[in-house]
């Protein structure tokens, strides 16, 4: 298994990309390491932006504030003041059926964590998405 460890504490190169080899096993090892928050979402059965949203708000444990939009999880991600952590790993799993059903809105919540990862670069804050798929971002 490949060890991420020192990659996932570098928040210059932190962004959205896709599972890399050695799977989720190697992400969480490196998480763990790190002592960075993790929260996953399985996408299975989001078929619409609606059910993405609401398995997104619950994957990520999203406080009860959450409004289901873009723009509320802009907010939620760009602050996360609930649970302060050395960094933040996020794991989408199962992102084909809604990149092939949703495809505009599956590219719309990659931009928005992609925007996350920036703004927490700038608070020099390892903020990490990956995807089970290319992110193409």
């Amino acid at each position: 298994m490949n060890d991420y460890t020192e990659t996932l504490a570098n928040p210059e190169i932190a962004g959205v990309y896709e599972i890399p080899e050695g799977g989720v096993d190697a992400i969480l090892a490196a998480a763990a390491a790190n002592q960075y928050i993790v929260y996953r979402a399985d996408l299975r059965t989001a078929r619409t932006r609606d059910q993405l949203l609401k398995i997104i708000g619950e994957g990520l444990e999203l406080p009860a504030w959450f409004g289901a939009n873009y723009d509320a999880l802009m907010d939620c991600i760009c602050d996360f003041n609930w649970i302060p952590a050395p960094g933040y790993v996020i794991i989408l799993e199962n992102c084909h059926n809604i990149n092939t059903l949703a495809a505009p809105e599956f590219n719309m919540l990659i931009d928005v964590f992609a925007v996350a990862a920036k703004n927490w670069r700038e608070e020099d804050k390892p903020f990490w998405c990956f995807v089970d798929q290319p992110a193409n971002v």
